[in-house]
């Protein structure tokens, strides 16, 4: 059994995974980790990464490295999306990360990041049907129109959480005027997104990332987290907007004292909720399909086969 391990630097959260796999390709997870850093912070405005998120992330990168080095020299892949992707200090993080924690770290495109999301997705759900899958981050939303697992169409979003937040969401509960210019803005980008992908709706929808998982947590009240119980929910439109009212109407204190609700989430939750409803809205879908794998996945599939 040969182990590989693979690192997801997004802009809102760093994961770590660790598999094992065999010779015929059979995966099992050794372990896996997610620490929120929101290296995107201020990433609209600023333009570049801030001080002291490079800094924590660098910290999670260390940690991680060591976690690694528990199961021998493994092959490490390690991949940044949108906040780095962005940044005008992109190569002042990229190297902290080699000369701080030992780890080459590849930027990719959306195109590549989307890439692999559908190969993470599609590990453990059926593909069949027209699929609309989009992974919801913290800088940017990644949307893929699939046919079994032949990708038909896709398109890139600057619809990410931490973007959204800072630009709309100030006070808790919610501003009603603040809410209509996020949901406006939101459904003016999504217009766009469903012209590109085309029609007609898809026969499935499919989300990942942290947004998605922590509503179906919420649903269920899954509590302590646990991966094999969220993977593969189907969340009906009712349930979403009832739990989001919930949520628009508490302050900042009030959502921490939701057990399922994931610390550091308490404030970007508005902004990837309603960005849920309306991608629900807009491709007419009313059920909503949960998928735990994602990117740091197909980032290890890849990887056994490059082996």
């Amino acid at each position: 059994m040969k182990k590989f391990a693979s690192i997801d630097i997004g802009s809102n959260t760093v994961r770590l995974l660790i598999m094992e796999a065999d010779d015929a390709g059979s995966f099992k997870e050794v372990s896996s980790e997610r620490v929120i850093c929101r290296l995107g912070e201020g990433i609209n405005s600023e333009k570049r990464l801030l001080p002291h998120r490079m800094d924590l992330t660098l910290n999670v990168l260390q940690r991680f490295r060591d976690q690694c080095g528990k199961y021998g020299d493994i092959p490490i892949r390690v991949v940044a999306t949108s906040a780095v992707r962005e940044a005008s200090n992109r190569k002042e993080f990229v190297d902290l990360a080699q000369d701080r924690a030992g780890l080459d770290v590849e930027v990719i495109s959306w195109e590549e990041e989307a890439r692999l999301t559908i190969e993470g997705v599609f590990w453990r759900l059926p593909s069949s049907g027209k699929t609309l899958i989009f992974d919801i981050g913290g800088g940017s939303t990644e949307f893929i129109i699939s046919q079994d697992k032949q990708v038909l169409a896709s398109a890139g979003t600057s619809l990410g959480v931490v973007r959204l937040t800072e630009q709309f969401i100030s006070q808790h509960p919610v501003d009603a005027r603040e809410y209509q210019n996020l949901k406006n803005h939101i459904r003016e980008q999504l217009d766009r997104v469903h012209f590109r992908l085309g029609e007609p709706s898809p026969e499935k929808l499919i989300g990942t990332a942290g947004t998605v998982t922590t509503l179906a947590a919420m649903d269920h009240n899954i509590f302590p987290y646990d991966p094999g119980k969220i993977h593969g929910l189907v969340l009906p439109l009712d349930n979403i907007q009832r739990l989001f009212e919930d949520l628009k109407s508490k302050s900042l204190e009030q959502r921490l004292e939701i057990p399922s609700l994931e610390r550091g989430r308490e404030d970007l939750i508005i902004a990837g909720t309603t960005l849920v409803l309306e991608i629900m809205e807009v491709f007419h879908c009313s059920h909503l399909t949960v998928s735990e794998y994602s990117l740091r996945e197909g980032i290890l599939l890849q990887a056994f086969r490059d082996r």
